[in-house]
Order: structure tokens, then sequence, then C-alpha cells
């Protein structure tokens, strides 16, 4: 009769230690990647931008304080207002399906109209925005809101001078607290989003294999991480808003958020339950620091 071999639980533990170091490397390093190259591309647009500012070709909104807050309470009432009906299913699918493709496709063109001709621009989008509502898979997500992400940061960020953004990243680093571990309304439009599979933020899987998967897929707890859009863009907005002060600057802020958003990664890998956490303040300490780094720097 044949017996199953069991290895001994010193060794059973040591590979569940490596196999546990290796997910976290493999983790890491997609959001890294994920993280630096939306911000390289939301910088270099920015570039590219505030010369056609400069130029006087283009004009970019200027934001104050007040007009950010005041347009963002506004938003937060109808959200919650949203979450609050559990009927309107269908509805609800409708408007997050429509805001994350007008997100990712302005943002996108707004990025790729500066490097090619908008025949170009618009035949990339829609191709991309086809292969996602045909057959939603990781990678497509992840391209679409790369590009939906940098443009934003890209546009926005020079209207907004560094000393309005750093009060942002202060102020939403305290809401983004509120929101996961008071009100929990932020859990509740996540969970609702990935039910829905449409999920404003990076989708991270736990091995590169995973971004074939499709949307359906991406459960809370499963093979995938998720990494919120707003942690992404309040760092680009400082990184982006330095641009006209000099392009080295704004990468010095980019690198520190990185650092920031990888710090974030660890305090969550480093939970004894794992449950969804505030990322924006760990991010937003560090991109503040990078900020003041890159002023003191003569560059």
């Amino acid at each position: 009769m044949a017996v199953k071999y069991k290895a001994p639980k010193n060794i059973r533990e040591k590979k569940s230690k490596i196999n546990a170091r290796k997910e976290f490397w493999i983790i890491f390093l997609i959001e890294a990647g994920l993280f630096l190259i939306t911000s390289v591309l939301a910088v270099v647009s920015a570039f590219e931008l505030n010369k056609l500012v400069k130029a006087q070709k283009i004009y970019l909104p200027k934001l104050s304080l007040q007009d950010f807050l005041f347009s963002f309470l506004f938003i937060t009432f109808f959200v919650l207002l949203f979450i609050s009906f559990k009927k309107a299913s269908k509805f609800k699918e409708l408007i997050y399906r429509g805001f994350f493709l007008i997100t990712c496709f302005w943002g996108g063109m707004t990025v790729l109209n500066l490097f090619m001709p908008a025949f170009g621009a618009v035949l990339i989008m829609g191709i991309l925005i086809i292969m996602w509502l045909e057959v939603p898979t990781v990678w497509v997500h992840d391209i679409l809101i790369t590009l939906g992400l940098a443009g934003t940061a890209s546009f926005f960020g020079l209207g907004i001078s560094p000393s309005i953004v750093i009060m942002l990243l202060v102020i939403f680093s305290f809401y983004d607290f509120i929101a996961v571990y008071k009100t929990k309304h932020m859990v509740a439009m996540a969970k609702e989003m990935i039910d829905k599979k449409v999920i404003l933020g990076f989708i991270i899987p736990k091995e590169i294999k995973f971004f074939k998967n499709g949307l359906d897929k991406v459960k809370p707890g499963g093979n995938f991480l998720i990494l919120g859009g707003g942690d992404i863009v309040f760092p680009n907005l400082l990184a982006v808003s330095v641009v006209p002060f000099g392009f080295l600057k704004a990468l010095i802020i980019v690198l520190f958020s990185l650092i920031g958003s990888l710090f974030s990664y660890w305090i969550f890998i480093n939970q004894k339950n794992k449950e969804p956490i505030p990322a924006l303040p760990p991010v937003a300490l560090f991109t503040i620091i990078g900020y003041f780094v890159a002023l003191l720097l003569p560059l």
C-alpha cells in the first residue's frame, strides 16, 4: 500500500516562508513597475504640455484649494448617496463603467496626442476600450488605467501650485483614514466596483501569468491586490506641479512617492489579518519629503 509522503513540519514551514517571500517580491516589483510607468508618463506628458502652455498653444485651467475641495465634497456626497441605493444594481454598473471609460479615454488621449496624431491616439484608445468591453482582462485594464491616470495627473497638476497639492495630500490622507476605518464607505465602494468588474485603480496580480485573467477572476482575498487610483494620482499631482521648476525635481518626487507606495504595501502585507488599509497616508508622507528634498537640491 502506497503511503503519501508528508514533509516534516519545519521543512513545510521553511517552504511556506520561501513561497511567501517570493510572492512578496513579485507583487512588489509589479506594483513598482505600474506605479513608476504611470508616474514617469505623467511627468513626461506634463513636460510636453508645459511647452505648449509657454508657447500659448493651449490653456490649462488653474485650480484653487477651494475649487478642488468643493468639487470633491460635491462628488463625495453623491457617491455616498449612490452607495446607499442597494437595488439600482444595473444603473450603478452603467455609471461605474461610463465613468471608467470616460476617464481612461480622456486621460489616454491627453497623453497619446502629445506624441502622435489624433487619429493614431483615437485608434489606440478605441482598440483598448473595445477589448476591455468585449474581452476584459487584467492587462488591458491596467494599460487603460495607466493612461487614464497619467493623463489626469499631467493635465490638472500643471494648474495647481505645489503648496496647494501638499495641503490636499494632508487633507485626503486624513479622509482616506476615516473612509477606510471609520465610515468604511471606501471599502464598500471598492467591493461594489470589484463585483461590477469596474475598478478605478491598478489590479496587481500575485504572479505575472495572472495578467491574462479576466476581470471576473478578480476577487477580494484572491490572486490580486488593488491599489486605488487616488493613491496614484495625488502624489503625481505634486510631481507634475513642479515640472515648470525642473524636470529632475519632478522625478525625485516620483521616486519618493514610489517608496511611499511600496512602504504602504509592506504595511499591508505584514498585517496579521489582511484587511484593507488607507494607502495614501504613507504615500503622501514620502511624496512630501521628496518635494522638500527636491527643493534643497541644486537641480
